[in-house]
């Protein structure tokens, strides 16, 4: 890799390994922060203090047990590098056998919007529902993953951190496009992978969830509904953001399987191991 293909990958992968074992360590979502939200030109702004005397809607709460599995790298074969290389690892062969048992079992591949129509609406979802997201845009998975989700018709989502499009080592804008006329959902992964909940500046955060949406929509021609929170890190402002810059859904990380209709913006996640057996006691976790 040219420039810093190699400093970029290395950052990526120590970052979502401490990820995974946070989401071990302490399943509860992260502390919340002050709210934000965009004004009509898109700039972020400070919502105001909400009226205890106005009436609150009490919707119905609805809840699920839906998969959502979040895939990283992909492989020909067992990598040779780092402990935090190997556990985002996930070979040819492993993901082919895991596509093979949701085919197997019975269980339905479906969207993430599919999910927040069932958690606001009350629309059905199929027995056994799973859904299939991809992490930061690794060129691997556009190589390795696209033969069995094509196999077995299985829709997915890859959340793209825009700024690293097109460099070494992750997906072009042609693959993308490829991606979304074979039936794939692209999502937003922000602009550069920070910390969400670390950023202090109201302006920063908004280019960080709005503008990586309308980099990807502009250059897509595509909505873009669906945001995945860096490191799985969010807050209250981040969460509100999410919801005013558009989007339908966001996805944390590595925290189980249960939804209810309040996490429609912190939904929760199964990182994939690279082993068909803890594969399936995951899709089981309660």
């Amino acid at each position: 890799m040219k420039g810093g293909g190699p400093a970029i990958l290395a950052r990526l992968w120590a970052a979502t390994l401490i990820v995974f074992f946070l989401g071990l360590l302490d399943p509860h979502l992260p502390s919340r922060a002050q709210e934000i939200t965009p004004n009509g030109e898109g700039e972020p702004l400070t919502t105001p203090a909400i009226d205890s005397n106005q009436p609150s809607a009490q919707p119905r709460k609805r809840t699920a047990k839906v998969p959502i599995l979040v895939y990283h790298h992909m492989s020909q074969s067992v990598s040779d590098g780092s402990r935090a290389l190997r556990r985002l690892t996930v070979t040819t062969d492993v993901f082919a056998q895991q596509m093979k048992y949701l085919q197997d079992t019975g269980y339905h591949v479906i969207t993430f919007s599919a999910l927040a129509d069932y958690l606001e609406k009350g629309h059905e979802l199929p027995t056994l529902p799973v859904i299939i997201s991809f992490d930061d845009g690794w060129e691997t998975q556009f190589e390795y993953a696209r033969t069995a989700l094509e196999k077995y018709h299985f829709p997915a989502t890859f959340f793209i951190v825009t700024d690293y499009v097109g460099r070494p080592g992750f997906v072009t804008w042609p693959q993308l496009q490829i991606l979304i006329m074979e039936g794939m959902r692209i999502g937003s992964h922000s602009r550069s992978h920070p910390h969400l909940n670390r950023i202090t500046s109201p302006t920063e955060l908004w280019d960080q969830i709005y503008n990586s949406k309308t980099v990807l929509e502009t250059q897509l021609e595509s909505p873009v509904e669906e945001f995945a929170y860096p490191y799985g890190s969010y807050s209250v402002a981040t969460e509100v953001a999410v919801k005013q810059a558009g989007y339908r859904t966001a996805r944390g990380c590595c925290s189980g399987i249960a939804h209810t209709s309040a996490d429609v913006f912190a939904l929760r996640a199964v990182m994939v191991p690279n082993d068909l057996v803890k594969f399936e006691k995951y899709l089981q976790a309660r």
